[in-house]
């Protein structure tokens, strides 16, 4: 198949954007997003040199057979009443590959979403304010669509939405129908999607906080996306995803 990302497939089924702008090669598409700004416009490049996810942290950009977009929008509401943009994508993210495809996405929460136990998509959602208070976002996903080869430090842990396999889709539609989902559940159906995807509720997780350990029982999830965990010590925490990552779960 040839897999070229094609403008025309995203545009059709998401009249919503004002543009799509894809090139070969980009430091980050995230970066591309802040710098040109424009509202409602996805940017895409087939290949990423200067990846960043969570906290600052590097993930590894395949030169081929991956997915490497950013959202930029402008919400005309204040902060405060903003949805849940990591949530939301999220959940747009499993439901257009449910529609698309036979496979059965999980996610870990807050950001990464799994296959047979291995991560496949990151997201990242940052906010700003420019200097006239009018809010930016900016929403970056990082897909491995049909990547086989991985580094020897993450082989074990990362996989692709096709993994030695024939894709029966392209990253254009898959592109096309993530934006489609995500425009459609912003009216606010995209919590429950979100929650009944994650695979965390239910199992025994393990978190640094303030330079202490803390391990407890994943119970549930608030409208916010915080985690609610029932320590070990008979405490209840409620994790914020911009404060704390999961180290393990059982």
């Amino acid at each position: 198949m040839n897999d070229k990302l094609e403008k025309s497939i995203i545009l059709q089924k998401n009249p919503w954007l004002t543009d799509v702008k894809i090139v070969a090669e980009s430091e980050s598409t995230q970066k591309d997003a802040k710098l040109d700004g424009q509202e409602n416009c996805l940017y895409l490049t087939e290949r990423q040199n200067k990846t960043y996810g969570r906290f600052g942290r590097q993930y590894f950009a395949a030169p081929s057979g991956g997915i490497y977009m950013s959202l930029s929008l402008k919400p005309k509401v204040e902060l405060e009443k903003l949805p849940e943009f990591t949530l939301l994508t999220g959940a747009a993210i499993v439901s257009a590959i449910e529609k698309l495809t036979d496979k059965k996405p999980q996610i870990k929460w807050v950001n990464d979403i799994y296959l047979d136990d291995k991560k496949f998509v990151g997201i990242l959602a940052e906010t700003s304010l420019n200097p006239t208070q009018e809010a930016q976002v900016i929403i970056g996903v990082g897909i491995n669509f049909s990547i086989s080869q991985f580094p020897t430090e993450i082989e074990e842990r990362a996989t692709s939405l096709f993994y030695n396999e024939q894709a029966s889709i392209s990253r254009s539609e898959l592109i096309a129908e993530i934006w489609s989902e995500f425009h459609r559940l912003s009216e606010g159906s995209f919590f429950q999607i979100y929650k009944s995807h994650s695979f965390i509720l239910g199992k025994q997780v393990e978190f640094v906080q303030s330079g202490q350990t803390f391990s407890g029982r994943a119970t549930d999830l608030t409208p916010k996306g915080e985690l609610i965990v029932n320590l070990d010590n008979g405490q209840k925490k409620i994790l914020s995803s911009g404060e704390i990552s999961l180290k393990k779960w059982t």
